[in-house]
């Protein structure tokens, strides 16, 4: 595995053992882990270790929150990419346009509407006590942002399961741009533990813009570091150590490094972006953004960027031995 240096230090939240236990039991309720091996895949990911690690700073509700969000989320990704929904773009893209339609700007929920299909009949429940829970710590902007973030998310879901169904190997360029969208939802759910939303003129800034760029990167080409041998197994080649083994011909040490070596890169311009954004804002947009509510939402970022790093030591989510995916069977559908 290639060392990666990363500039502070990692902390973990007095509440990520509650976390972890109530977001057990958060997926068991709702049915999202329907059989023996889900529960312990679920369990051995250590979701509350890695929310605890990536808001160390949250308050109790939030922090079971947002590992709450990150559960269903994962385990919808996972059926994504392991199940036959993964080769299945035309109902991926139906599944995921209904699932849009829960995130309502007005922060609505009408629950009158029976879901179409039987993976939604599971997660329409879970969603719908996710929506509760976070709408009244959220404005409309930030829930349409939030909308369009899992919107990016999941047509890139829907790109993978095109490529899986032809038998297609992105190109190197073609994968690293598409990337770097799953993780814009959970950076998003900084706001929502320090109650701070970021100002739309500040969001959109070139510079705020590459910073979140640079975490994105470097947190999910560090997943894929540590889940090439997982993804390798499952046959699914969207991995950039495999796309990029792929696309070079070399062995799968030499990606590895090489794509270790991009990971620092990536490391140290979010940390010298981090260091120096509130330097080039204009007295308006500090006026917009006061200093400390700026400083809580880059420690917010630093912190995602060292506890994923730290969980990924941690966690088993990513165990290549498991029997599913030794056998190459993957999930279990919904």
């Amino acid at each position: 595995m290639p060392h990666i240096h990363v500039e502070f230090p990692a902390e973990l939240s007095p509440y990520a053992d509650d976390a972890e236990a109530g977001t057990r039991a958060f997926v068991a309720r709702y049915g999202l882990v329907p059989d023996e091996a889900a529960r312990r895949h679920h369990e051995r990911s250590l979701l509350g270790t890695l929310m605890g690690r990536a808001y160390p700073h949250a308050g109790a509700f939030e922090l079971q929150l947002v590992t709450d969000w990150i559960s269903t989320m994962l385990v919808l990704d996972d059926q994504f990419d392991e199940t036959s929904l993964g080769t299945d773009p035309a109902r991926l893209r139906e599944v995921c346009a209904e699932v849009l339609g829960w995130f309502t700007a007005d922060g609505s929920l009408d629950e009158s509407v029976s879901p179409h299909h039987s993976i939604t009949k599971v997660f329409r429940p879970a969603y719908a006590d996710l929506w509760r829970r976070t709408v009244p710590l959220t404005s409309p902007a930030w829930r349409t942002r939030l909308a369009g973030h899992v919107a990016d998310f999941f047509e890139t879901c829907a790109w993978e399961s095109e490529n899986r169904l032809t038998g297609r190997v992105p190109e190197l360029d073609e994968y690293i741009a598409r990337r770097g969208r799953a993780l814009m939802p959970y950076l998003d759910l900084i706001e929502v533990t320090t109650h701070s939303e970021v100002p739309e003129e500040i969001y959109r800034l070139p510079e705020f813009a590459e910073m979140n760029a640079a975490l994105s990167d470097a947190d999910l080409w560090t997943n894929d570091l540590f889940s090439c041998e997982k993804e390798a197994l499952l046959g699914d080649p969207h991995n950039l150590v495999l796309v990029h083994q792929h696309a070079h011909g070399t062995d799968l040490q030499t990606s590895a490094d090489a794509v270790g070596a991009m990971i620092q890169g990536r490391f140290d311009r979010f940390t010298e972006l981090s260091a120096h954004f509130a330097d080039g804002l204009t007295p308006g947009q500090r006026a917009l953004f006061p200093a400390d509510r700026l400083a809580r939402h880059v420690a917010g970022l630093r912190s995602w960027l060292t506890g994923q790093l730290k969980w990924r030591f941690e966690t088993l989510r990513f165990d290549p031995t498991r029997p599913e995916v030794a056998g190459a069977t993957g999930s279990t559908p919904l």
